[in-house]
């Protein structure tokens, strides 16, 4: 079943229901039935079909040349243009919700008032305060608040911002601009200018995240709301606040000096998490030894963590390599600076991709980030460990060659074609699996996890041998890929 992911977090039960039925039937042009949007999405059979229901009145009113059609007993095929993406239909949705174009009226028209929302877009009162009432809910597990008179959302500014950015790059994804008053040629030029200055190369997609980033800061400025506080302002080394006066005066040029400060140390946490990767060798180095001299509390987690890792792993050099010391102190900022993202709640999606490629390293992270964030040893508050131990996977398996420190799996393959054949088939099972494996081609081992054959001749014990046919079809290597999996999973398990 698909995670319920965070990029739908402020829709309500039955949105997500329907949001979730349109991404799935949209991903092939073919009548899905009803039963297998049911198994897969994990709804009954009931609730399909209501949703199905109101899908198709939505496409009618809101999508022209979109049309949900239902076939009794055979299913439901979603009928639109070639060129319409499936996505251009579900951003249409979820701009649609009440939820939305309350979160989107706080940040665009901080004078709006509750009676005026509703009257505008033609909802009862009583719907109005439902809505608001699993906002504020929401916005309180990220230790925000919203204000209905006017309709504004409060809290510590820097995470009022990282809000908006997440509400707005969740849905649009640079898709589309969503700042209305705020000229994205302008921003374009500007942070262009920043970039040739610090001669720093950004790909697309995070050339649209800066800017996404600077367009909620600017329109914030306009609202005259600076940042006043922020954790950890005393963890930004002063190499990166005169970088950035020296270099991105552009950024911060409508801000009163008495918050220029904050906001040019704000801007470490709006840009550092694709900014300080491309450091230069040396600005690395000097980075590193200011935290190691001022003991951060990012750098001690780093510090802690890596003299735990090297336990585990001692072959890997840890202690040289200024570029990891970096990523790991700035995913540590970041997660200590901003520790109640309602994104961290369903970080474990992203998660789970990479532990299936390397789960005895998860095993490995999961247990150090549990002891390092611990509420009673950290003694400050941060992010969950899973968004930790997320991080460290993706900077860690990004640099090292882990897949040979998951459990070894001793494999015996045998056929009855020609070598030929059989050195094929070897090729193929390292190519096609991502395990830990080693295959002989030759005898059985003394100690092997599975034997794989075409033919029922191979001696030994039966719960040791898989047979498939040759050539192996698409399902044997399914079996196959699971049957191994099982084994290195049961390897793991006695480890733990």
């Amino acid at each position: 079943m698909p995670e319920r992911g965070n990029d739908m977090y402020f829709l309500d039960e039955k949105e997500i229901r329907e949001f979730e039925i349109i991404r799935l039937i949209g991903t092939e042009k073919k009548y899905w039935p009803i039963s297998e949007i049911s198994h897969i999405l994990n709804y009954n059979l009931d609730a399909v079909y209501k949703a199905l229901d109101d899908i198709a009145l939505y496409l009618a009113k809101n999508a022209p040349g979109t049309q949900l059609i239902i076939k009794k007993g055979i299913g439901a095929y979603l009928k639109k243009n070639d060129d319409l993406p499936v996505d251009a239909i579900i951003e249409k949705y979820m701009t649609s919700s009440v939820a939305y174009l309350l979160l989107d009226s706080t940040f665009n028209y901080p004078h709006l008032r509750a009676r005026q929302f509703y009257e505008q877009h033609f909802i009862t009162k009583s719907t109005f305060y439902l809505k608001l009432k699993r906002l504020q809910n929401i916005l309180h597990k990220s230790h925000l608040g919203i204000q209905t008179n006017p309709l504004r959302i409060t809290g510590p500014e820097i995470w009022v911002r990282e809000c908006y950015y997440h509400l707005y790059w969740l849905v649009y994804k640079g898709r589309t601009w969503p700042f209305r008053s705020i000229s994205r040629e302008v921003l374009v030029y500007e942070l262009d200018e920043f970039l040739r200055k610090v001669d720093v190369y950004v790909n697309a997609i995070e050339k649209e995240q800066l800017l996404y980033r600077l367009a909620v800061k600017y329109m914030r400025h306009a609202q005259k709301r600076y940042v006043e506080e922020m954790i950890l302002q005393d963890c930004v080394p002063p190499q990166v606040t005169q970088f950035i006066r020296d270099y991105g005066e552009s950024l911060i040029n409508d801000v009163p000096a008495q918050h220029k400060d904050l906001e040019e140390k704000y801007l470490t946490i709006a840009i550092s998490n694709l900014m300080y990767p491309k450091a230069r060798d040396s600005t690395a180095t000097g980075l590193i030894a200011w935290h190691r001299q001022q003991q951060t509390l990012p750098y001690k987690i780093a510090a802690s963590f890596f003299e735990e890792f090297t336990k585990c792993y001692p072959d890997i050099i840890i202690e040289d390599n200024d570029h990891l010391w970096l990523d790991f102190i700035n995913a540590n900022f970041y997660g200590l600076s901003l520790p109640y993202l309602y994104i961290y709640q369903d970080v474990r999606a992203q998660a789970d991709y990479f532990k299936a490629e390397n789960p005895g390293l998860w095993m490995v992270l999961d247990k150090i980030t549990v002891h390092l964030f611990d509420p009673k040893r950290l003694k400050h508050v941060s992010a969950p460990p899973i968004y930790f131990c997320y991080k460290y996977m993706v900077l860690i398996v990004e640099r090292f060659a882990m897949k040979k420190y998951e459990p070894r799996l001793q494999v015996a393959l045998f056929t009855s074609q020609d070598n030929a054949i059989l050195n094929k088939l070897k090729s193929q099972i390292l190519r096609k699996l991502d395990l830990n494996i080693e295959i002989s081609t030759q005898d059985i081992p003394k100690i092997v996890d599975l034997m794989i054959s075409e033919t029922t001749t191979v001696s030994g014990n039966s719960d040791r041998v898989f047979i498939w046919n040759f050539p192996p079809t698409q399902g044997d290597w399914v079996r196959l890929e699971e049957r191994l999996k099982g084994i290195r999973d049961g390897k793991l398990g006695g480890m733990d």
